[in-house]
């Protein structure tokens, strides 16, 4: 069984949804450290003035350091009014607005308390839009007690996994020995696959730019 394991990230590149459709399941790693500058909170989108990033406010002070599942969106400002508009005035022409906006704008409306279960219901809706079946589960569920690399495996076999996908970024710390030594195949994603599979114009922005943009000529 092939297994893919990743942090529950906001509207993240299209890369990350080829990784999930190439596995047979996915591990949402949920109860590892929130970081400020990291995706969990955060993705980028082409504008009429150039790239920019979308960003959820989250409640941080006096919280300490946070795992991912206990992050609270911070509503003290109304961010979904912001982004709906941005994500308006960049893509409003697009021959794909209406169907994706309004869909994005049904899961905006609901005002999530955590900001995990927002990014989660975002993830199935691209899921959904790509025809993704792969089910899902939480590295929460098995609580696992290692660290790094390890945890990774340790993930794996807890789900009777085979192989393990993964992308090209981690190859500059992932320690596969450590897969090797279970007998578990690790296999690094290619960017030319992922262009290839869906012909994606601007790889380093999040999935909406995909959405908004795969038609066009």
């Amino acid at each position: 069984m092939k297994v893919t394991i990743h942090q529950p990230d906001f509207l993240p590149w299209i890369g990350f949804f080829h990784r999930w459709a190439q596995s047979d399941l996915y591990i949402i790693l949920d109860d590892v450290q929130f970081i400020d500058d990291g995706w969990q909170h955060r993705d980028k989108i082409n504008t009429p003035n150039g790239v920019i990033w979308l960003t959820v406010p989250v409640i941080k002070k006096g919280m300490g350091p946070q795992l991912i599942k206990d992050v609270k969106i911070n509503h003290t400002q109304n961010w979904q009014r912001k982004h709906l508009a941005t994500i308006k005035q960049s893509y409003g022409k697009s021959l794909n607005f209406d169907h994706y906006f309004d869909k994005l704008k049904e899961i905006y409306d609901k005002n999530h308390k955590y900001l995990i279960d927002l990014n989660i219901d975002l993830l199935e809706l691209a899921a959904k839009e790509l025809g993704i079946t792969v089910p899902k589960v939480f590295s929460s569920e098995y609580k696992t007690q290692t660290k790094g690399t390890q945890r990774l495996v340790d993930l794996v076999i807890a789900v009777g996994g085979t192989t393990y996908i993964t992308g090209t970024g981690s190859k500059d710390y992932l320690q596969t020995e450590l897969f090797e030594q279970e007998n578990i195949s690790v296999v690094f994603q290619r960017i030319e696959d992922i262009k290839s599979m869906y012909n994606v114009k601007n790889i380093d922005l999040s999935v909406l730019d995909y959405f908004f943009t795969k038609d066009e000529k």
